[in-house]
């Protein structure tokens, strides 16, 4: 099965005439940070490009995608539903996974949707910093048509300083809709 998945893989983004340009970091655990998410198409690159380099990988999605037909198939894809209406602490949650495993790579967009918005959700920052996790930098860069993981950081705590390593990554990359690009700011950056 894993030869048949990483074939599908690479003819999957043959097909959409993607590469993939993975080195993977030897770390057994780290969050991945998706970057930028601004098509339905982000998904399926990853999916293909995740299964051409042979990297089993975790990711959070909506609830709402796990309702339904479809909802089996997105968890045998890796996803784990994260519930958005509050009171549930999804940081805790990836942290509690990343004490059970051994080794686990979970991805996740922190624009948190494929619309624009205002800046970042903080919570892959708080995940990878409670976890004692590296981040790596992963894109879907449609400038380039590769699905890649450019960078690992290792967060300092010094927030301002991390993002500012990450938003040096990332200048260059750019989604299928990058009127739909989110800034790379947290919150707590704009209120500073």
């Amino acid at each position: 099965m894993k030869q048949v998945k990483k074939w599908l893989g690479y003819a999957g983004l043959w097909v959409l005439g993607w590469r993939p340009e993975v080195e993977i970091p030897d770390t057994p655990k780290f969050v991945l940070v998706g970057y930028p998410h601004t098509s339905t198409w982000d998904f399926p690159l990853f999916i293909f490009t995740a299964w051409a380099i042979d990297v089993k990988c975790r990711w959070a999605g909506k609830q709402s995608l796990f309702k339904g037909p479809l909802g089996g198939l997105f968890r045998a894809l890796g996803g784990v539903p994260v519930d958005r209406s509050g009171g549930k602490n999804m940081v805790s949650t990836v942290v509690e996974l990343f004490a059970e495993h051994e080794r686990l790579i979970f991805g996740i967009a922190p624009s948190g949707s494929r619309s624009f918005t205002e800046h970042w959700r903080s919570g892959f920052y708080h995940m990878a910093r409670e976890a004692g996790v590296p981040l790596v930098l992963g894109s879907v860069d449609f400038a380039r048509r590769t699905g890649c993981l450019l960078d690992v950081i290792h967060l300092s705590g010094d927030v301002s300083a991390d993002m500012d390593r990450i938003r040096a990554v990332y200048a260059d990359v750019r989604g299928r809709n990058p009127d739909r690009q989110t800034p790379i700011r947290l919150r707590s950056e704009s209120e500073e």
